[in-house]
């Protein structure tokens, strides 16, 4: 069975779930509580529980409130949800 080519997007399901494992590395990697990283964000506690397990996705403007809380550019916080399992964790901590 072929893979998929490598500019294709993932499935929208699997992108929510990869954007908030992301966000939660990436907080985790600061030492961060969720509370924290929602108040710098000015987002609610609760909600950003949910954004990291994968229940909502945020807009993009919410998006770019948590990239800019997290000090890395909205682009490569949203390319980082689209590269392999591999890469994501050698490139998260790149970011910090």
């Amino acid at each position: 069975m072929p893979g998929r080519p490598a500019t294709e997007l993932p499935p929208p399901t699997l992108a929510v779930g990869r954007f908030g494992a992301v966000v939660r590395q990436l907080r985790e990697g600061r030492g961060w509580s969720q509370e924290r990283l929602a108040g710098e964000a000015e987002l609610n506690r609760s909600y950003m529980g949910e954004v990291e397990r994968g229940v909502v996705m945020p807009s993009l403007a919410t998006a770019a409130k948590l990239a800019a809380a997290l000090g890395v550019p909205l682009s490569r916080l949203l390319q980082h949800c689209e590269q392999s399992h591999a890469d994501r964790a050698a490139e998260a901590f790149r970011w910090l």
